[in-house]
């Protein structure tokens, strides 16, 4: 005859936490097999992946929604070639830009060291480059406070379902 645990092992497999318990009823001796408390097994959630979906799906949206939103509710403007450019207090005339891409050109065909006129004609365009974006400004289109807190709010929404998803960690483990 097999014991009551090879019964048990055979039903709910080896990995069920089980313990025998010994019940006296009626001066028989009786086997009883009671599932531990502790561990909880994890049950498979059927719906978890398509909500995964959905909030990758609805963070995707917010997201770029609120962005596109943002972004058409400003107003680029440069001030480059009106004359002078600046960085912070140091005004100079557009002109004095050019002088070092220039003066790389220049040592380009002049020096027997190529690399030189190079350095510096790279460092002209890189001024230039520089002034470029120094003179861009950005300026709101007309709205409503409410109007800014919805579309940040919506940039805000939508990146935490993203990162959510995404950056969750994965549970590998069957158990």
């Amino acid at each position: 005859m097999r014991s009551i645990q090879e019964l048990i092992d055979k039903q709910f497999g080896k990995k069920e936490p089980v313990t025998i318990v010994n019940k006296l009823h009626d001066g028989l001796d009786i086997e009883v097999p009671k599932v531990r408390k502790g561990k909880k097994r994890k049950t498979l959630n059927p719906g978890k992946a398509s909500n995964e979906l959905m909030q990758f799906f609805m963070g995707f949206l917010l997201f770029g929604g609120g962005l596109y939103w943002v972004f058409n509710s400003f107003e680029v403007t440069s001030t480059w070639g009106r004359g002078y450019w600046g960085i912070g207090s140091l005004r100079m005339p557009m002109g004095t830009m050019l002088i070092p891409l220039l003066v790389g050109i220049g040592l380009t065909f002049f020096l027997e060291k190529k690399w030189i006129g190079g350095f510096v004609c790279a460092l002209g365009v890189l001024v230039i480059l520089i002034s470029l974006i120094t003179s861009i400004s950005f300026h709101a289109i007309h709205g409503t406070l409410f109007t800014y807190i919805l579309m940040f709010a919506m940039v805000a929404a939508g990146a935490g379902l993203l990162i959510k998803v995404l950056f969750k960690p994965n549970d590998k483990s069957g158990s």
